[in-house]
């Protein structure tokens, strides 16, 4: 899914975008910043984010309290869940791998490190079918002034890897401007 599938869809301002590729999320090196049991999605999703964020991040930022995001996945946390799994026969599993398990995590990274304390939820679908929902959401969001920005985010994947796409909108106020 391109970023100008999911601005299509949405039919909003998209105000930046950014893509994130791994060929495979077990090759990818965790522990990154404080969040040392997030799943890679989730760094994903962050890099993702950090990369929409290049054209704008001083105004998107400065908004912070009102950026809302929603994350599209039919995979969410699997990766870390199946990680675990495996480790269970182990007996000695950190409680904290539990809290990185959790499929809502794939979205709090950018909330965590970049202060986003807007509206937030995860589709646990695959992007194509979730992205109308998505862009209904984001949409109410914008109109009702619960966000100033909305980040739509994209996760799909197939043999050759995952990729995750993140698109920032703003809303159109009535007189057709941002």
């Amino acid at each position: 899914m391109t970023e100008q599938d999911v601005i299509a869809v949405c039919d909003l301002p998209a105000i930046g975008y950014g893509h994130a590729v791994a060929a495979d999320l077990a090759a990818m090196k965790a522990g990154r910043k404080a969040s040392l049991y997030a799943d890679p999605l989730a760094w994903m999703v962050y890099d993702a984010v950090e990369l929409a964020l290049e054209k704008d991040r001083e105004a998107i930022c400065a908004a912070k309290r009102t950026v809302g995001h929603i994350v599209i996945s039919d995979q969410c946390t699997a990766h870390t869940l199946r990680e675990i799994g495996a480790a269970i026969s182990s007996g000695r599993i950190s409680p904290l791998r539990f809290s990185g398990a959790c499929p809502g995590l794939v979205c709090a990274l950018p909330g965590q490190f970049l202060g986003f304390n807007g509206p937030s939820m995860v589709l646990s679908m695959p992007a194509e079918q979730g992205l109308p929902a998505a862009a209904a959401i984001a949409r109410n969001w914008l109109s009702e002034h619960a966000a100033s920005h909305v980040i739509v985010t994209c996760h799909e994947a197939d043999p050759a890897g995952h990729t995750v796409t993140s698109v920032i909108f703003t809303h159109i106020d009535k007189g057709g401007t941002h």
